[in-house]
């Protein structure tokens, strides 16, 4: 289970961001500048747990190994900058659309937040994570963006001023 307490002041400004929805990570042409991006987070992810996979299958050993540890180190995630702006990449694949939320917090930091709660009969369960993005000065935080891929990968775009 990924959990974090957030926690901020009276005066904070949260300003809730909408997440557009794409197409298959792998297929829509609207990730391919973070395909790469996203492949380096899970393989590190894999690496970091000592497990190796074809080229064809590493994300289906890296889906299998959050199935069986839902931890912040078995989550893919990637951060980069160019002259354009900053990107994040990570995958929310174990949450649904509506379970995750992307906030911009006093005009500086950028908030992940997934939360999901499952009820079978008398067996009650939940599950939830928090990232944390303090972007830097240069960026345009009114014009950050994010989008989901029908697949689950979270992409966020942070345009420089």
């Amino acid at each position: 289970m990924l959990s974090h307490n957030i926690q901020s002041s009276k005066d904070a400004v949260d300003k809730c961001l909408s997440i557009s929805s794409k197409g298959h990570f792998f297929s829509d042409s609207f990730f391919e500048d973070v395909r790469k991006d996203f492949e380096t987070a899970v393989n590190e992810v894999l690496s970091r747990h000592d497990i190796m996979g074809s080229a064809n299958d590493e994300l289906s050993c890296y889906r299998s190994l959050r199935e069986r540890e839902l931890k912040d180190e078995t989550q893919a995630m990637k951060t980069t900058e160019d002259r354009n702006g900053f990107k994040v990449v990570l995958d929310v694949h174990d949450f649904m659309n509506e379970d995750v939320k992307v906030k911009v917090v006093d005009n500086k930091e950028v908030v992940v937040e997934g939360r999901a709660e499952k009820n079978d009969g008398t067996l009650r369960s939940s599950k939830s994570f928090c990232r944390r993005f303090t972007l830097p000065g240069a960026v345009d935080m009114n014009a950050v963006t994010s989008a989901m891929s029908s697949d689950g990968v979270l992409t966020i775009s942070a345009p420089k001023i």
